[in-house]
């Protein structure tokens, strides 16, 4: 294939949420990037062209290590393209692989999450499409969080934006079912508590090892996100304080009864981990602790000082 402006085409990794997907190398800054170009079929209406590159343009104003970075917006050929961060790793959905995660590796990646999410909501950027599918954790254990500040042109949001539709999921391919709130199976107005709704149902995957919501059909799984209480989370005793309420809270249907920002879960999130820590006897780390000074050591400093000074007064005579 032929280059893309400065990116060398290395190989098609298949179709992602937006469009074709190619690994490319960028020989203006020498780094490795996922190039993404969506169906033209998509932004073929002048207008929505212009929608879709207003909206690229100000994701690629994001820049926070848990989202995967926009570098560039480009055209070539007609064509649209989108630079991003490549972002190597397996997808969370691929981390759970079907059961539960460590549980305090499940709140360190629920706290890069929501960190994430603290810094779009902050530029006023809603997500919208959260799911297992769209975070991937690094081989150091970071998060990235795909398609940030796009979703109402990913498969995934275009189909959560069909959900309200009789049988508007159809067989739910982009398995979005699950992970929609309330109010975007209502097919009311969202906003940064959906985000936080979505999480919650992550958080809870995680933790108890299965779907808080999810049924044999996408329409039954929509009822369920709509009308059902989250089961508990099966830790019974063991669940470090505050850990059940933080997920009963985010997964409340009115979103009045949410947390109301991502940056007061994250710090939850934390808190939690802390107190876990605390209980299993965990050192906090070495570099955290200051060093304490051997006792004396503040006289010796004194007199060395007081010399110090008496020899500068010495030599300016």
């Amino acid at each position: 294939m032929q280059p893309i402006a400065h990116y060398n085409i290395l190989e098609r990794l298949g179709i992602g949420a937006l469009g074709d997907v190619y690994r490319a190398r960028d020989l203006k800054y020498g780094r490795t990037v996922a190039l993404m170009t969506p169906p033209a079929e998509l932004i073929a209406n002048p207008i929505d062209r212009e929608r879709f590159l207003a909206d690229a343009r100000a994701a690629a104003a994001l820049n926070h290590h848990n989202i995967a970075q926009l570098f560039d917006v480009l055209e070539q050929d007609g064509r649209s393209y989108l630079a991003y961060e490549f972002a190597a790793g397996p997808s969370l959905r691929d981390e759970m692989g079907g059961r539960a995660v460590n549980l305090r590796r499940s709140l360190e990646i629920a706290a890069q999450i929501t960190d994430a999410l603290a810094e779009g909501h902050s530029r006023g950027m809603i997500h919208g499409d959260l799911r297992p599918e769209n975070v991937v954790v690094t081989p150091k254990g970071s998060v990235k969080i795909l398609n940030f500040g796009l979703a109402r042109w990913t498969t995934g949001g275009r189909a959560r934006l069909a959900a309200p539709s009789p049988d508007g999921l159809g067989a739910d391919p982009q398995g979005v079912a699950a992970y929609l709130s309330p109010e975007q199976a209502l097919g009311t107005g969202i906003d940064a508590r959906s985000d936080l709704f979505s999480v919650g149902v992550m958080l809870h995957e995680m933790v108890s090892g299965r779907n808080p919501f999810m049924a044999t059909t996408p329409s039954a799984t929509v009822i369920n996100v709509m009308r059902a209480p989250a089961p508990p989370l099966g830790l019974g005793p063991s669940a470090p304080a505050g850990l059940s309420q933080l997920v009963t809270g985010l997964l409340a249907k009115p979103v009045d009864a949410r947390p109301q920002s991502a940056l007061s879960v994250s710090a939850e999130l934390r808190r939690i981990v802390g107190a876990l820590d605390a209980r299993e006897g965990n050192a906090a780390p070495t570099e955290l602790i200051p060093p304490q000074p051997k006792p004396g050591n503040g006289l010796w400093i004194a007199i060395g000082v007081i010399v110090v000074l008496a020899l500068v007064a010495w030599w300016m005579l």
